[in-house]
């Protein structure tokens, strides 16, 4: 028992560091759904739930006839919109959810893009053959996410064009983006499938000098990773 509370104890200050991080980098986070300790399902309820523990609360629409009791007030967690970077806001939401995963709103301070893992493998080893520097990268169950500078929808459709549908015809369906109004968990985050953890981790100041890491622009990024979304399709389809 004394190893089990030990081991809660580890993970919750690990969250906790990881959110308090990004609010110093400012970047804006909200304490995620989770999942359902009894169950190992999401906490949102949804038995089909395509992300399970990793997405934000949407709370319902408040009653204009239910009155909000005080000990009622602030129960839930914070929709995406409410995403702040203020520490002590943070500090105070994983007080009252301690086992909340890291989710970091996307758009304005850092995005990102998320393609199926053997592709994020593939892309990793091909932007380190071309030498190309990656910013953060993030392992899901299943998925990779490669952190980058916030970026217009516009700029990057632009970039889908010309290295998805000019090429191939087609932009891979794998390949997700986290731009403007959207989200990412972060590691140590857990998830049905276990915790999250990072294939690169994040290097707060290097080179740049600054307070938060280092990310490269999308366009850095893209057309290895939608060249690996591509090939890792192709294969299955032709097995």
């Amino acid at each position: 028992m004394r190893e089990i509370l030990g081991k809660r104890r580890r993970e919750r200050s690990a969250l906790l560091s990881a959110a308090t991080a990004c609010a110093r980098w400012g970047w804006p986070v909200v304490p995620g759904i989770g999942i359902a300790a009894w169950a190992g399902t999401c906490g949102c309820g949804q038995d089909d739930c395509p992300l399970p523990g990793a997405h934000p609360d949407t709370p319902p629409p408040p009653d204009p006839d239910t009155p909000v009791l005080p000990h009622t007030a602030g129960s839930a967690r914070p929709p995406l919109m409410a995403a702040s970077a203020d520490e002590r806001m943070v500090r105070w939401w994983w007080s009252r959810f301690p086992d909340a995963p890291v989710v970091v709103a996307t758009g304005v301070r850092v995005a990102a893009l998320s393609v199926p893992a053997e592709a994020g493998v593939r892309a990793l080893r091909q932007l380190d053959t071309l030498g190309v520097r990656t910013g953060p990268v993030t392992v899901a169950p299943g998925r990779y996410g490669f952190l980058v500078r916030p970026y217009a929808l516009d700029e990057l459709a632009d970039l889908l064009d010309r290295y998805g549908l000019n090429r191939y015809g087609s932009v891979p369906f794998t390949l997700r983006c986290h731009g403007p109004g959207g989200f990412l968990a972060l590691p140590p985050s857990r998830v049905p499938g276990g915790p999250l953890r990072w294939a690169v981790a994040p290097r707060p100041g290097d080179l740049s000098g600054a307070s938060a890491p280092w990310l490269p622009h999308v366009s850095d990024l893209v057309r290895t990773l939608v060249d690996t979304c591509h090939s890792v399709t192709h294969v299955r389809r032709s097995a």
